[in-house]
Parts: structure tokens; sequence; C-alpha cells
């Protein structure tokens, strides 16, 4: 899915209602939610965190049923065990990434 953004002209300042138009637009093109519960960052990270919980606990749940004999399609949890492996490292690039800008901003001088 392709997000095309438009391009402003950098010599006039564009007013800030077209800017908030621009955005509740694009949002509505790629299915953003906008409420209130969903716009804070910090309750995108909490879902983040339990979606990353719940990926986690669906491998070990799947990797125990197949190690006790109740499961037998070893398929369905290698990707599992997959899904879980690239969430966690999603997860971490994330706070690396948060890491170094909260660094970079520590560091300025004003």
């Amino acid at each position: 899915m392709a997000i095309s953004l438009p391009i402003y002209n950098l010599g006039s300042s564009p007013t800030s209602s077209n800017l908030a138009s621009e955005i509740s637009s694009l949002s509505a093109n790629v299915g953003i939610q906008t409420d209130n519960d969903t716009a804070s960052f910090d309750n995108l990270l909490g879902k983040s965190m339990t979606l990353l919980n719940e990926t986690q606990n669906a491998s070990d749940a799947a990797t125990q049923s197949l190690i006790m004999g109740d499961s037998e399609n070893l398929h369905d949890v290698m990707i599992k065990a997959t899904e879980a492996q690239l969430a966690l490292d999603l997860a971490v690039q994330v706070r690396n990434k948060s890491l170094e800008a909260f660094n970079e901003i520590k560091n300025m001088q004003f």
C-alpha cells in the first residue's frame, strides 16, 4: 500500500487547518483511528506491548502443545515461533531507536 503525501510550497507556510485536514484525510485512507483512546503515544505503546506479550504466549503454548503431543502440526508451531521472534526483534529495535533519540535530545545544548 503506497501512501502519497502532499508536497507543500516551502516559500509559503500552509495554514494549520489545511495541514489538519490533510492529516485526517490520510488517516482515513490508511485506516488509522483518531479517537482519543488511540491518539496518545502511551496507549499505542501499551497496546503494542500487550500484542507482543500475546504473541510470545501463543508461541509458548504452541511449542508446549507440540512437546506434549497434543499438536502434530510442526509448521504452525514454527510460524508462531518466527512471528514471536520477529515481534521481539522489532520491539528491541524500537527501544534502541528511542534511546538513541532520547540521548540526542539530552545532549542538545541550548
